[in-house]
């Protein structure tokens, strides 16, 4: 098992997702808006792109998407999804960002959990910061009995959770304890799918 974020092989799994379907976050995050969506104003921030699937799924639903990812090889991917869609890509470690735009809606599809827990709270509180009123925040994340807990990342247990949600309306918080694969094998998967609106 890998003990740290920088030891995971995060390009080999980008390059396993490319053509996989839509995650159902995004478009429970984009449903979960209450105002319509104008292009020239809606902002989405995705902290964790990958390829770009969802982010070219925000574009699409009429967002200009900031998308950030660590992984330098899906550079390529977002610059060719830019060229059609309003997209800005940014390569970073999410726990090193210092400002994030306003936004309608943040997205994290399974990424937060990598971020190392001594950068957590900072990253946290700059994404509470950039969802505007009404704006929805959608992420995964995993949970203190996931295999992976233990690692560098953050791994929070209900109370800790609950904490971070002080103030947000929850408008969904699915808990999942199940045993099955991660792209390196066998896991036992402790998971929390929230969505939330800033009211």
């Amino acid at each position: 098992m890998e003990n740290s974020s920088a030891d995971r092989d995060f390009g080999a799994y980008n390059i396993a997702q490319q053509g996989r379907p839509l995650r159902p976050l995004a478009k429970r995050a984009v449903e979960a808006r209450s105002a319509p969506v104008e292009a020239a104003a809606c902002v989405a921030v995705e902290l964790g792109s990958g390829v770009g699937i969802e982010a070219a799924y925000l574009a699409n639903a009429g967002f200009r998407v900031h998308s950030y990812d660590v992984d330098p090889g899906v550079e390529e991917a977002m610059r060719a999804l830019a060229e059609s869609h309003p997209i800005q890509h940014r390569t970073v470690r999410l726990e090193e960002l210092t400002e994030l735009p306003d936004a309608d809606v943040i997205l994290s599809c399974a990424t937060l959990p990598f971020v190392p827990r001594a950068g957590f709270a900072d990253l946290w509180q700059l994404i509470r910061d950039a969802l505007r009123r009404g704006g929805v925040l959608a992420v995964d994340l995993f949970g203190q009995r996931d295999d992976w807990a233990g690692t560098d990342g953050f791994y929070p247990g209900r109370a800790e959770l609950d904490g971070l949600l002080a103030g947000l309306d929850v408008l969904a918080l699915d808990e999942r304890e199940y045993d099955g694969r991660s792209f390196s094998g066998p896991k036992h998967w402790h998971t929390f799918q929230l969505i939330a609106r800033r009211a």
